[in-house]
């Protein structure tokens, strides 16, 4: 079953390249709206990994991406699992 990504409706953000390991949890309407705000711009959620990133006061930072995967958006969520660790959901312009 193929997962339509423009549609942000669920608990954790449905990227184009799943990971068994990652899976990043949308937190609130705000989050959502940004997530929505990308895929509108062009930017489509590739793949979640865990790294390290910083998220603030909120549970989720948006910055921007270059580097490994081309150049687009990183969204940094905390991981409800780890301290230590957040999932990273990478934003890529798709061709």
């Amino acid at each position: 079953m193929e997962t339509n990504i423009n549609k942000q409706n669920g608990a954790t953000i449905v990227t184009l390249h799943p990971s068994k390991v990652a899976q990043a949890l949308i937190y609130d309407n705000e989050q959502r709206t940004a997530i929505v705000n990308l895929i509108e711009a062009g930017y489509k959620p590739d793949h979640t990994s865990v790294g390290v990133g910083k998220t603030g006061r909120k549970l989720w930072n948006v910055e921007k991406y270059k580097g490994r995967f081309g150049k687009g958006y990183k969204m940094i969520t905390k991981s409800p699992y780890s301290t230590k660790f957040n999932h990273l959901t990478y934003f890529l312009p798709i061709a």
